[in-house]
């Protein structure tokens, strides 16, 4: 495969500085530095490793959108974003949505993630002899099993089957190269294997210097979420269990704030993609916030996702004597205010004006709203104020609030509602920022999955669960939630100047086959590779 082919000569490009130490400045310069050289010294050897933490995937770097919007929860401003791809339904396998960088010509996320499976398996097969801190080099050992678990995470959850690639491939023999898919069971098998070995020697959670390091909490967090995905349901709930059990971890009490910069690597985070640390930035908070502060507004919330939001009493605003349509966005719960600015919102400042003929109302600009709301969540007013396309703000890939809703969910469906899935749901209901009602006592197992379902939906808003969620929750029918729900319209709402009227609008209808359940394998790679298998429904 190209993309793997294309490690073999390795060049030592060290942009980044994640998790360096004053004494790595006293280096050779990086453009003397040879292959014998780095694996003559653990430092430089740690500064390999650390490339392949570039390869974490981040929404903050999909380009102009955030997955949400290939979900029912959003839709994006621009008509050229590959979010419009997945929504129409019209892409192939040889131009299939790629999100991994800003803009240009980005690779797939097949080739994006094997070139930094070879990193990992360049790094391990090095690693052992080199000079240095035993100590030091298996902890090292154990991150680049984690990173290598995450890639091959990644890449399961999009494509299905994988081939497993565990060591370097060598030009030298080119029938080697052209491996076959494994299955999605073996590949399942090889990443906790992975993440098993890593948990084993990695630290429980990481502080000072190395934060945003992989530890023992991650990675057992991780292993629950893949098992989730596996349907093993005692395994993956166990995992999860001993994750929130590693010390240190609390719920953020500020459900808004947890996601600011300022309240980066917070109590919550387990693992996330570090920008501050690594001297970079992103420009989400500028493709993202609103057009009147800077932004181009590419992440648009629907009236989908706001009719998911309880009253404050825990029942649904259909439902609720506390819903009043004169004032719909009064005694939601508090996770709708601090993820999604409707009109008539305090923020930064000022009221938002997101009725027809407001500031930032309905269509009026380019980078207007097109379903009548914008994105909250993420948008940091700090950033916003200072420099919105320099978002330092981290990507948080796994969290408690998210271990705790796969305990959740993986232990209900293993042994039913018990008291450790109230437990779990209602901590993170009842979060001090949050404060919304305990679930009700007696729940049966099917009113519990709907309610973790419902759950994940607004705790875990735009953090990209969702698009994933729905391609693995099934309804009675046995059919993925996929095919129901991404097959609907997404509606918008008009509100008038005088906001006495608001009506709610269909913005566009949205194609989903049974095989978009999974990407196609690129077919520059089958090109490449004529043993790879192409995934159902695609020629």
């Amino acid at each position: 495969m190209k993309n793997l082919k294309s490690g073999i000569a390795y060049l030592l490009i060290f942009v980044s500085f994640f998790g360096c130490k004053k004494d790595l400045l006293d280096q050779p310069p990086k453009d003397q530095l040879t292959d014998a050289s780095v694996w003559s010294d653990v430092k430089l050897a740690t500064l390999f490793l650390n490339e392949a933490y570039n390869g974490v995937p981040s929404g903050f770097e999909r380009g102009f959108y955030l997955l949400a919007a290939a979900t029912d929860e959003a839709e994006t401003g621009y008509p050229w974003a590959y979010s419009q791809n997945w929504n129409r339904g019209d892409f192939t396998p040889s131009d299939a949505p790629r999100f991994d960088a800003p803009w240009g010509e980005t690779p797939t996320p097949w080739g994006n993630q094997y070139f930094f499976i070879r990193r990992a398996n360049v790094f391990l097969e090095k690693i052992d002899a080199v000079p240095g801190d035993e100590a030091v080099k298996k902890v090292l050992k154990g991150e680049a099993l984690f990173l290598r678990a995450l890639f091959y995470h990644e890449l399961v959850r999009l494509y299905g089957g994988v081939p497993i690639i565990d060591k370097p491939q060598s030009l030298e023999n080119t029938e080697a190269l052209l491996v076959k898919r494994n299955t999605v069971e073996e590949c399942n098998t090889f990443i906790v294997a992975d993440l098993d070995a890593a948990a084993a020697v990695l630290p429980d959670k990481r502080s000072g210097a190395e934060v945003g390091r992989a530890s023992k909490a991650a990675a057992l967090a991780l292993k629950g979420r893949q098992l989730l995905y596996a349907e093993k349901w005692t395994e993956s709930a166990a995992a999860s269990k001993l994750a929130m059990a590693v010390p240190g971890y609390s719920l953020f009490p500020n459900y808004e704030e947890m996601f600011w910069a300022a309240n980066n690597n917070n109590s919550e985070v387990y693992f996330s993609k570090n920008y501050l640390t690594q001297l970079r930035t992103h420009p989400s908070n500028q493709f993202n916030s609103l057009f009147t502060m800077g932004g181009w507004g590419g992440t648009q919330p629907t009236q989908n996702l706001v009719d998911e939001y309880e009253m404050t009493d825990g029942v649904s605003y259909n439902a609720s004597p506390l819903y009043n349509a004169s004032q719909p966005y009064k005694n939601r719960d508090p996770r709708f205010g601090a993820s999604i600015l409707f009109d008539g919102a305090m923020w930064n400042g000022r009221e938002i004006e997101l009725k027809e003929g407001g500031q930032e109302g309905l269509g009026t600009a380019n980078d207007a709203t097109k379903t009548g709301y914008n994105l909250r969540k993420f948008m940091d007013p700090a950033i916003i104020k200072a420099n919105p396309d320099n978002g330092y703000n981290n990507w948080i890939l796994i969290r408690l609030g998210e271990v705790m809703l796969n305990y959740a969910e993986a232990q209900n469906e293993a042994v039913g509602p018990d008291q450790s899935v109230y437990v779990a749901v209602n901590a993170i209901r009842n979060r001090p920022s949050v404060n919304m009602p305990s679930l009700p006592a007696g729940l049966t197992q099917l009113q519990m999955r709907n309610k973790i379902r419902h759950e994940r939906s607004v705790e875990l808003a735009f953090e990209e669960q969702r698009f994933f969620d729905l391609r693995r929750w099934k309804a009675a029918d046995g059919k993925y939630l996929a095919e129901t729900i991404l097959n609907s319209p997404v509606y918008g709402l008009k509100t008038s100047i005088d906001r006495t009227t608001r009506t709610k609008f269909k913005l566009e209808d949205r194609v989903y086959l049974p095989k978009h359940r999974l990407l196609p394998v690129p077919q520059q790679e089958r090109n490449i590779n004529v043993n790879l298998d192409q995934n159902p429904g695609w020629q």
